[in-house]
């Protein structure tokens, strides 16, 4: 792929903010280490004591990592962003506050997995496990942070993605969870003055009207401006269902100190959200009228911000904002990657051994993670694109199983989950593949049958399982 190799751009001064923000991340994370002694949950939840500020900050800062997606899809789209990428993830957050916050922290499971383990059996928990590991990829982040760091210093993008991979997880292998929470206070506070610092010069530049009646119509559309159906826009309503499964959400919550301090934590944050997401959305606006031939020029529309800052920045404070993209990408990367090794390190081991044997394992699994990654990353085509599939195809393997393990109204042996969770997944794989197999076969397809979007056989497969497995399952 193209990246953006607009290096020469930057004075040594923004590029020493900018080390200055790397050295800093390093430092806050590499002091966060634990004893040898330290019980398993300590190195994965920080020993359960997670106070209100540092959970919103590092719940905020994680939950918006695909910063160069909500640029290019603001771009493309325009408004519509927030009805996207907005509005449904604002609801279920608040549902979650209110229905599973309490749930997770007043239970002993530590993961996803553990709770398929505890409440259905261990090969429903196995393929709970596969699931969260291909959601918490780190791969789209990285190919951005590549992205980023080619634009910033024109390295190769192999190059380029290897170094965001080992500056985002070092920290990873000492202090676990504690870096993680330790990094993303750091960078909760670096993304806000970035796009703040940012809105404000466009701002004096031109009203906030005058940007809006200089935009095409479609980018004033709630529908956004290729007219997106019904279908679509519901598609990505459900694919905010993403949150009830979120392993992040999940570890948070598990980590707080009181189900009290989780539920209000998510609350707070969906402020937090929709403050940024003005500031996002405004932003990639603005770059419809500032930038008009941005699809012709390297990068394309996912250099929207980048290529925003290099525009209207001066020095000094374009080498804050990019520190600040770095920071929105990075306080992700660190987060899935550590989510996805304790994933291979504990839920998919065979076998739990003592404290030091998990810990072990959990950093061999940053180190896996990693590689994955770093390979999924280099032969990525468009953010958007795999979040829009991921979310399709994975999330109607767990929203219902997890939702049934907090409000048992049916109880489903371990066969009869596993059964559940593989024909949501299967049933949306095959509805989404079926018009790429009839294009290779020779036919001429491009609509999903009967135009129905995969996610959504996917969820109704699952809900005629349930009560039907639910049933054979409690009788038994």
């Amino acid at each position: 792929m193209e990246v953006l190799g607009e290096s020469g751009r930057f004075h040594a001064l923004d590029l020493g903010i900018i080390a200055l923000y790397v050295g800093g991340l390093l430092y806050l994370g590499l002091r966060s280490r634990l004893s040898r002694s330290a019980q398993v949950e300590s190195y994965l939840l920080g020993g359960r004591r997670l106070t209100l500020i540092p959970f919103v900050a590092t719940l905020v800062s994680t939950w918006y990592g695909g910063i160069l997606g909500v640029g290019e899809f603001t771009y493309l789209y325009g408004v519509v962003n927030i009805i996207v990428f907005g509005l449904p993830y604002y609801i279920f957050a608040i549902l979650y506050a209110i229905f599973l916050a309490n749930r997770i922290r007043g239970g002993e499971a530590l993961t996803i997995p553990d709770r398929f383990r505890q409440h259905f059996g261990p090969r429903s928990a196995r393929f709970s496990a596969g699931i969260v590991f291909l959601l918490t990829t780190p791969a789209p982040y990285l190919l951005m942070l590549g992205v980023m760091l080619n634009f910033l210093l024109g390295l190769d993008l192999w190059i380029a993605i290897f170094l965001g991979v080992v500056f985002s997880t070092v920290y990873l292998w000492r202090g676990g969870f504690q870096a993680v929470v330790r990094t993303d206070l750091f960078q909760f506070t670096l993304m806000f003055l970035g796009f703040a610092l940012l809105v404000g010069m466009l701002l004096g530049g031109e009203s906030l009207g005058q940007m809006w009646r200089g935009l095409p119509a479609g980018h004033r559309d709630w529908r956004g401006a290729e007219q997106l159906t019904w279908q679509v826009i519901l598609v990505w309503f459900l694919i905010a269902s993403w949150t009830f499964v979120d392993p992040g959400f999940y570890q948070r919550c598990a980590a707080a100190r009181s189900g009290r301090t989780a539920a209000r934590g998510i609350l707070i944050s969906v402020g937090f959200w929709f403050l940024f997401d003005l500031l996002t959305t405004t932003a990639g606006l603005y770059a419809v009228t500032r930038l008009p031939d941005l699809a012709g020029r390297t990068g394309g529309a996912v250099a929207t911000y980048p290529l925003l800052g290099v525009a209207v920045l001066p020095i000094g404070l374009r080498g804050l904002y990019f520190a600040a993209l770095l920071a929105v990408i990075m306080s992700t990367v660190d987060s899935f990657v550590f989510i996805s090794a304790t994933t291979v390190g504990r839920d998919f081991a065979v076998g739990k051994g003592d404290a030091a044997t998990e810990r072990a394992r959990i950093r061999w699994g940053i180190l896996v993670s990693g590689i994955i990654g770093y390979a999924l990353a280099i032969s990525l085509p468009s953010v958007v694109a795999l979040w829009y599939t991921l979310g399709m195809v994975l999330v109607p393997g767990l929203l219902l199983p997890i939702l049934i393990s907090f409000y048992p109204r049916v109880t489903l042996s371990d066969r009869a989950a596993l059964t559940v969770s593989l024909a949501g997944v299967l049933t949306a794989g095959m509805w989404w593949f079926s018009p790429h197999l009839i294009r290779w076969l020779g036919g001429s397809v491009t609509t999903y049958p009967l135009d129905i979007q995969p996610m959504l056989p996917g969820l109704l497969v699952t809900i005629i399982l349930v009560p039907l497995l639910g049933r054979t399952a409690y009788a038994t």
